[in-house]
């Protein structure tokens, strides 16, 4: 099946190229796009990739130990945050690498980031993946040198530990006494290295909607996570959960035949139908802990920066929380997320940090 690439220029008055590609990266029809003309119809493509300008892109080369992506790139952000002091919020991706700490991480400004999708949804393009120009390029077989592309008044290069697009007298200062190998044609020459990119740009608050998870997932995850972090007894408590699901009309039917056999016992009000509520809520109460604090658990999980600094159980229902983050917006973003899977988070107060903010909050269910 065919791929669409589109290339984006620098300036967004100039046009994009949109070219189509088979499963080998071979070019089939290659269009010119003026600025706001949408793209030509297209039969059934398996993807569409956005290959961005890459000068207001920093690609780094960094050990960021960590225990998942979000993790990684909040330290990733930490790291770059004070080296490039931009004005506007620093978005972070890195590379797929399954193995080590040693990560490939591409830095560029947010705001730009939507900039260039827009641009693309201005063409009627919904894009699957985004990918700095640069990292087109194959890598030197040769630790010591670069690949070099000249397209017009801009160098592309790319060696084994460095990735840039920069003017020519710049490009050769950085490179010093590298060898430099001169690459023919232009970028849409290797537009076949944007269909396996090292890094995708689309990560975080970026990832499209078709790679996001269903809230059902969202759910069975958040149930997952919180068993395993707060307690092993929560496995058992998970599990007892997914009988408990499947068992559901039956627990109503024996709850029917109870109610109806206190009576005879000689049963008193404290041991009847309140007696009997409260035993169903102590047994359904490790269900209702799990759900909480898992959803709370994925929900900042998802938040690049933002981590949980206390944390007290009150009821089966209810939880609270002291979260630390980096703006106030972050609060809204999880909101939403709690909110899509039925929960309703009640803040409390909030205090600034060396690093932020820290703010008080409970999760409760949603009415």
């Amino acid at each position: 099946m065919n791929h669409r690439i589109l290339f984006l220029p620098a300036d967004p008055a100039a046009e994009a190229i949109l070219i189509e590609v088979d499963g080998d990266g071979r070019v089939r029809t290659r269009v010119p796009l003026p600025p706001g003309h949408a793209a030509p119809p297209a039969g059934a493509v398996a993807s569409t990739v956005l290959v961005v300008p890459g000068e207001a892109i920093r690609i780094d080369r960094l050990d960021l130990p960590a225990h998942s992506a979000a993790q990684a790139r909040a330290a990733a952000r930490a790291l770059l945050a004070p080296r490039l002091a931009r004005p506007q919020p620093l978005h972070v991706a890195l590379d797929d690498a399954r193995a080590g700490t040693l990560r490939r991480v591409a830095a560029v400004d947010a705001a730009l980031v939507q900039a260039w999708l827009d641009r693309a949804a201005a063409h009627g393009l919904a894009v699957d993946a985004a990918v700095p120009e640069q990292l087109l390029l194959p890598p030197p077989e040769a630790p010591g040198a670069a690949h070099v592309l000249v397209a017009g008044d801009r160098w592309l290069v790319r060696a084994v530990d460095l990735a840039f697009v920069a003017e020519p007298a710049l490009a050769v200062r950085v490179l010093g006494d590298r060898g430099r190998v001169v690459l023919d044609g232009d970028p849409t020459r290797f537009a076949a290295g944007a269909l396996h990119p090292e890094i995708d740009l689309l990560q975080g608050e970026f990832v499209p909607a078709s790679r996001r998870a269903r809230p059902a997932g969202r759910r069975r995850l958040a149930w997952l996570v919180a068993a395993l972090v707060a307690s092993p007894l929560l496995l058992v408590a998970a599990h007892a959960l997914q009988l408990t699901l499947a068992a559901r009309a039956l627990e109503e039917r024996a709850s029917a035949i109870v109610r109806d056999a206190l009576p005879a016992t000689g049963a008193t009000s404290a041991d009847g139908p309140d007696g009997l509520d409260a035993q169903l809520q102590a047994a359904r109460a490790p269900r209702a802990f799990a759900a909480a604090t898992g959803a709370l658990f994925a929900a900042v999980a998802a938040q690049p920066g933002v981590h949980l600094v206390e944390f007290e159980y009150q009821r089966g229902d209810r939880v609270r929380a002291v979260l630390a983050h980096p703006r106030a917006e972050d609060l809204e973003t999880l909101r939403a997320t709690l909110a899509g899977d039925g929960w309703r988070l009640v803040e409390g107060g909030s205090r600034a940090g060396e690093r932020g903010l820290r703010t008080a909050l409970s999760l409760e269910p949603g009415a």
